[in-house]
């Protein structure tokens, strides 16, 4: 896309601003039999019940007896569409492992006052609910708003929500479980039994959904709905569920997943029993494998989003669909809106927009209405293409050549002068401090990058805040905790200076520390040379002379990591540095001992390889953040509206600008458009 979108900076600063993947489950021989169940409410029943609509969500639970970490999950936050009231946390059964292998039967009387446990009180009337299956388990499928391809978390770290729903089910009784031979458990499925629901629904039909998630499965077989008290049968599918990981232990596929059933027709009885079909799994490889599990289910009279549209990241030229899901007793009628406008005749479940632009930058949600009731889902965004928010905390780069990389601060004091105990002044300085720790960052861009360069500050300070504690951070460019990622430069206790690649400690990686002690409240300067090849000794220089130096492993960067001073994100475990800061330079090349010494004599040496420097003449000010989400994209700017437009060398999000004495325009360009399905397994 070659611009879609020119924004007016006048920085003086005067203002600115698919796929559907189908699986259909295979039949199996069952007793029921199975036929569509009509809806008929007359017009005092839906007087009636517009004011009793009501829906309630089922959440099946697992004593893991070992280990106990994994039992539990009640539900603590909106999950499918519904609020944390209006949830049931069921009590939980027993897996099997580590505590008796059993068929176990459960039942709890939820009404009115329950409130404990897990529970929450009905809106009106008393539901009797009992569960049967050989053992429940958990499971690490996440629902479709995780990220690809087998939308797993692993373990135990659900977030709140739809995740706390799917970690426990009830196993069908066939794909493993304890006492299995090679994956197969010859027993029986679950079975589910509500009574009461006249009480619940007192005027009006309702719909089912199931909700479903394994350990072990290819695909989820379909489940059957009965009206025990009219002797008819509806049958739910769970159509489309994200492929699993293999696990490759037996002869058919198996891994963790999951995913929602079709809603059913209207019901309106007092009796409702809930089973699975018959799972069954055939190798090898290429044969089938369908579990018939359930981990919850949710009855309701008024629509509920069960499944809302995923926001997904949409720049400029992309095609983007959106759908969602409901359930509710039908017919359901469809509306999609922007920023609460309906949009004319999009008035189906997915909406679809080509070549976006500025112009659908906004929000939209789909709104979804039945006789008794309306939902709508959780919003989506479509962002302006450049965001500008304005910041007052702006740390100018000084460097006369290249592109700016200005830093952002955060907690340190800008001082005019500071004088040492020897007589040396210096202007323009930033103080650290511990007691309310204090950073500055710049944002991280390929120009930091270099297989070789110099790192070069001074620095003024007592010591360390805490002298029987780890290195003061100095100067940090790491990514995680590990070694080889990225280098740190820090004080240590003993008022020596440390350069390391990684964080691990002084003993196993880098430079273990400078001969000269620094910790004398004085000015010095400090210039690290590196080369991550290790062909050559990286060292330290203190005022301008050789002070120690090494051969080091070769190590990488992690590309655009961000610089940080004062204060490292990754090595948590060090101290905050206590003291000030000045003329911070980053050259892209190692400089010889002589351009060294005589920055030291205050020279700027070699401006074509100094990436950086940040002198600190003037305090922290204001200016913008530009801001875009597409990677591919390129900044432009230009000084007229109509250019001509030039890229901006090295920019990256968040890219941040500081007072002008005239306007500027900035666009991007280069983004190669995508079409995007937000949600690919919409049922």
């Amino acid at each position: 896309m070659r611009l879609r979108y020119v924004l007016k900076l006048a920085i003086r600063i005067a203002g600115g601003n698919s796929k559907s993947h189908m699986k259909r489950s295979r039949s199996y021989s069952h007793d029921h039999h199975v036929r569509k169940v009509a809806c008929t409410v007359s017009a005092a029943a839906l007087m009636l019940g517009v004011s009793q609509a009501a829906t309630v969500g089922f959440n099946f639970q697992c004593n893991y007896c070992s280990p106990s970490s994994y039992s539990g999950a009640i539900v603590t936050a909106t999950a499918f569409g519904i609020g944390t009231n209006g949830w049931e946390s069921l009590t939980q059964m027993d897996t099997g492992y580590g505590c008796p292998a059993n068929y176990f039967t459960l039942n709890q009387t939820i009404d009115t006052t329950t409130s404990t446990g897990g529970l929450n009180p009905l809106p009106n009337g008393s539901l009797g609910v009992t569960w049967s299956a050989y053992t429940a388990n958990v499971s690490g499928f996440g629902g479709y708003s995780r990220p690809g391809p087998h939308y797993n978390f692993g373990g135990n770290n659900e977030q709140p929500g739809n995740e706390q729903v799917y970690w426990g089910f009830l196993r069908d009784g066939v794909n493993f479980g304890p006492g299995s031979s090679g994956g197969d458990n010859s027993q029986p499925g679950y079975s589910i039994d509500i009574t009461g629901l006249k009480s619940l629904f007192t005027n009006t039909p309702f719909a089912v959904q199931l909700i479903a998630s394994a350990d072990s499965m290819q695909y989820l077989t379909n489940a059957f709905i009965i009206d025990a008290t009219g002797n008819t049968t509806q049958s739910v599918l769970y159509p489309s569920t994200p492929p699993v990981g293999d696990v490759g232990d037996t002869a058919w596929v198996r891994g963790v997943g999951g995913g929602l059933s079709t809603a059913s027709g209207s019901f309106n009885t007092d009796h409702l029993q809930i089973i699975g079909n018959q799972a069954a799994h055939v190798g090898p490889k290429t044969g089938y494998n369908f579990a018939s599990t359930i981990s919850g289910f949710i009855l309701t009279d008024k629509p509920v989003v069960s499944m809302p549209p995923h926001q997904v990241l949409v720049c400029g030229g992309d095609t983007v669909t959106w759908a969602g899901y409901a359930v509710g007793v039908p017919p359901l009628s469809y509306q999609w809106r922007k920023n609460g406008v309906p949009i004319p005749g999009a008035t189906t479940s997915a909406y679809s927009l080509t070549n976006v632009g500025p112009a659908n930058a906004g929000t939209y949600g789909l709104w979804v209405t039945n006789l008794y009731g309306a939902a709508i889902s959780s919003p989506v965004t479509i962002g302006d293409e450049i965001l500008t928010p304005g910041i007052s905390n702006l740390v100018l780069d000084s460097n006369p050549n290249g592109p700016q990389h200005n830093g952002l601060n955060n907690g340190a004091i800008w001082l005019a002068s500071s004088t040492d105990g020897g007589g040396v002044t210096r202007t323009g300085v930033m103080s650290f401090s511990t007691n309310a720790p204090s950073q500055i960052t710049v944002a991280g861009e390929t120009n930091f990058d270099s297989t070789a360069g110099t790192i070069m500050f001074w620095m003024r300070s007592s010591g360390v805040a805490d002298p029987n504690g780890n290195p003061a951070t100095l100067f940090d460019r790491l990514s995680g905790t590990g070694n080889g990622n990225g280098i740190v430069v820090a004080q240590d206790p003993d008022g020596t200076v440390l350069f390391q690649i990684g964080s691990g400690t002084s003993s196993n990686a880098g430079i273990p520390s400078s001969a000269k002690t620094l910790s004398n409240n004085h000015w010095h300067q400090v210039a690290v040379v590196y080369d991550q090849s290790g062909s050559t000794a990286s060292a330290i220089y203190i005022d301008g002379q050789p002070d120690s130096s090494e051969y080091l492993s070769p190590w990488t960067w992690q590309a655009g990591q961000e610089l940080e001073l004062g204060l490292s994100h990754d090595t948590n475990s060090w101290q905050a540095y206590t003291g000030l800061m000045d003329d911070v330079r980053f050259y892209n090349r190692v400089l010889t001992a002589a351009e060294i010494t005589s920055a030291y004599g205050g020279a700027l040496v070699d401006n074509n390889s100094l990436v950086m420097q940040l002198n600190f003449t003037a305090a922290p000010g204001p200016g913008v953040n530009l801001t875009w989400q597409c990677t591919d994209a390129i900044l432009q700017s230009a000084d007229s509206v109509n250019g001509p437009y030039t890229d901006v060398p090295g920019a990256v999000s968040p890219y941040s600008i500081g007072v002008q004495t005239a306007a500027k325009f900035y666009r991007y360009r280069g983004h190669t458009p995508v079409v995007i399905v937000a949600n690919p397994y919409l049922m």
